[in-house]
């Protein structure tokens, strides 16, 4: 709750004509307060600034995927994106090369994020009671991050195919036919 106030009023502090000038920083301002924050949290110890943060992130985190799961069980979305597209033989335009071996890099990717949970984080590690816990926590985030990627995938096959490819197409290969179209569009009205 405090998160969808804090979007809310972030939103009426921007149009205040006192306040939305005085915390409205430009970008190297804002690269600069980044920099600092992450060399003071890497001097503080990890009980003052890193466990209170992750805990708070993991809360967000977890609810957002909760509610994708509910959304998808009840509202039950007809999948629009085919089972399999003719870009199977690497052609498509949002890659180009051979699906093997980026599928298995794809299935993978669940079991090195529970491995990188479990060891890259800053707070992982410092924070199991014993160390035969790292398998129960290692697996778990495996497991954790498949679901996440089954409801990413699920939330991409909503999509009608033409809008997903057009949304992952980069800039270069869509920009000329809009600007074509503009063209057309402006002399039919003269």
């Amino acid at each position: 709750m405090l998160l969808v106030a804090s979007i809310y009023f972030g939103g009426v502090i921007a149009h205040d004509p006192y306040w939305g000038p005085a915390l409205t920083f430009k970008d190297t301002t804002i690269t600069f307060a980044l920099i600092g924050y992450a060399f003071v949290s890497a001097l503080l110890p990890v009980w003052l600034i890193l466990a209170p943060r992750d805990y708070l992130a993991t809360f967000l985190k977890i609810g957002v995927i909760v509610g994708l799961a509910l959304g998808i069980v009840i509202l039950n979305p007809e999948l629009k994106m085919p089972a399999l597209t003719q870009y199977v033989d690497g052609t498509g335009p949002l890659w180009k090369g051979a699906l093997f071996p980026f599928l298995f890099i794809t299935i993978a990717c669940g079991a090195v994020s529970g491995f990188h949970a479990l060891i890259s984080s800053g707070t992982t590690p410092k924070l199991l009671a014993c160390e035969t816990d790292a398998r129960f926590i290692g697996y778990g985030a495996m497991l954790m991050e498949s679901f996440v990627a089954v409801m990413a995938l699920v939330a991409a096959s909503i999509i009608e195919p033409g809008l997903y490819f057009a949304m992952n197409t980069p800039r270069q290969v869509w920009a000329l036919p809009c600007q074509t179209c503009t063209r057309w569009a402006a002399r039919t009205r003269r």
